[in-house]
């Protein structure tokens, strides 16, 4: 029995929520086997216990818990993997595989809240790291799925999570993120602070991870050869690296034809794109380059511009920034009257400003559009950083038209490549162990 115990420790060696705990039942000892955060230890002890009380051999007691005794090795070890509780006799020997109390990982659990999934499992991750934890094994009951806790930080303790699936993570990317945990000696106050630890430059608005609610998502990455980082209290996975791809795919596009699959990715790469230069666009047009326009064209934009005092540059840049506040304002009035008060305040707004004659209607239609491409990529941080790239771009623009627009675009682009996570390049489609 020592052997067989040496043998299934040694196998889970590299899951810190896996437990051996030896027990005394009657004089006898015996081993309870399992994973922490699949099963509720605690009951499962005292269920033990209360069927001891009742039984008057231990072989009766074997007997009573479970009709799956003396099992083999590999029996023992996919119930585990399974979330059963395995007993373990010393003297004589024995095992069992028992039905346990297990850990409510979904009664307790919410609907997403940041993201929508269509036609996908509808919970999402909560703040009890073990939880979260064991959400991502009842989707991956794999022995090759790793998992390392840390505790970090210097007045607030915090737990973290790693977990990655062996053979699909190269092995210098685990070991980089297992160093700079390690080598954490302040508190984490959020995901920016996680960054600043993992080399994010101070100024820079990418992140090097990607937040998700979804344990479908978060399995999905484990299985594109990332990282999972989970940190208690945060009710979210972190996916380290965060890549260019992550704002372009969602693991619920799998869950459509291959053909509209690919047709939601052109339309968000068609809303970055609109996203970063329908302002600029439309300030290049009107005010630097109007030769560009057929004389048809040039005719009715002037006639929409005609007597508003702002220049087309203050004018857009005075309508970018009061939706930016309304999106902002979305997210932190209450649930109940925020997209009531926002969505009306921005109707009157804009239509007292055309009205006032403060902006054009052709501008106000082409900033509704920049709101509604901006929402089409995948993530709120990666729409965020989006967002504020336009502002650049905008100012060159307003200056050199047509060719600051460009030069905008490829300073922009020449930015996001020259990001890097883990020495892996930010613009990278997909995550190969060479390459890490």
């Amino acid at each position: 029995m020592g052997h067989l115990l040496k043998e299934i420790e040694a196998n889970f060696s590299d899951q810190d929520d896996f437990f051996i705990k030896e027990e005394q039942v009657n004089k006898t000892t015996i081993y309870l086997i399992g994973f922490k955060t699949l099963i509720d230890l605690n009951k499962s002890k005292l269920y033990v216990k209360q069927m001891a009380a009742s039984s008057p051999s231990v072989k009766e007691l074997v007997t009573n818990l479970s009709d799956k005794t003396n099992v083999d090795r590999d029996q023992i070890i996919n119930s585990i993997l399974e979330g059963k509780l395995v007993i373990c006799l010393k003297n004589p020997q024995q095992n069992a595989i028992v039905d346990p109390i297990a850990h409510e990982l979904r009664s307790s659990i919410e609907d997403p809240k940041n993201e929508s999934p269509i036609q996908a499992a509808m919970d999402a991750f909560g703040e009890d790291i073990h939880i979260n934890v064991g959400m991502i094994r009842k989707r991956l009951n794999s022995d090759r799925l790793c998992h390392y806790s840390y505790q970090i930080g210097d007045l607030e303790k915090r737990k973290i999570s790693m977990l990655y699936i062996k053979g699909k993570a190269s092995n210098s990317l685990t070991k980089n993120v297992d160093k700079q945990l390690n080598q954490i000696k302040s508190d984490i106050e959020g995901i920016d602070s996680l960054n600043r630890h993992f080399g994010k430059r101070r100024f820079n608005p990418v992140s090097h991870f990607f937040p998700t609610e979804l344990p479908t998502q978060a399995v999905h990455s484990l299985k594109k050869n990332r990282i999972i980082l989970f940190v208690d209290n945060l009710p979210f996975a972190l996916t380290f690296p965060h890549l260019f791809w992550d704002m372009l795919t969602s693991a619920n596009d799998r869950n459509f034809p291959f053909i509209l699959t690919f047709m939601l990715r052109i339309f968000r790469v068609i809303g970055v794109i609109a996203t970063l230069i329908l302002p600029a666009l439309y300030v290049a047009l009107v005010s630097v380059n109007p030769e560009v326009f057929r004389t048809d064209i040039a005719l009715f934009t002037a006639e929409s511009r005609e007597g508003i005092p702002l220049s087309a540059f203050l004018e857009t840049i005075v309508m970018v920034v009061i939706v930016d506040l309304i999106l902002e304002a979305i997210t932190r009035l209450p649930k109940s009257v925020g997209p009531t008060v926002t969505m009306v305040g921005g109707i009157i707004l804009g239509q007292a400003m055309v009205e006032a004659k403060l902006v054009s209607n052709l501008l106000v239609i082409v900033i509704t559009a920049v709101v509604i491409a901006s929402s089409t990529v995948v993530g709120m941080q990666n729409s965020l950083y989006i967002r504020l790239l336009k502002y650049p771009i905008l100012i060159l623009a307003s200056i050199f038209g047509i060719l600051g627009l460009c030069a905008g675009l490829v300073f922009t682009i020449i930015y996001l490549a020259s990001l890097t996570s883990n020495n892996l390049p930010y613009i990278t489609f997909s995550l190969d162990q060479k390459e890490v």
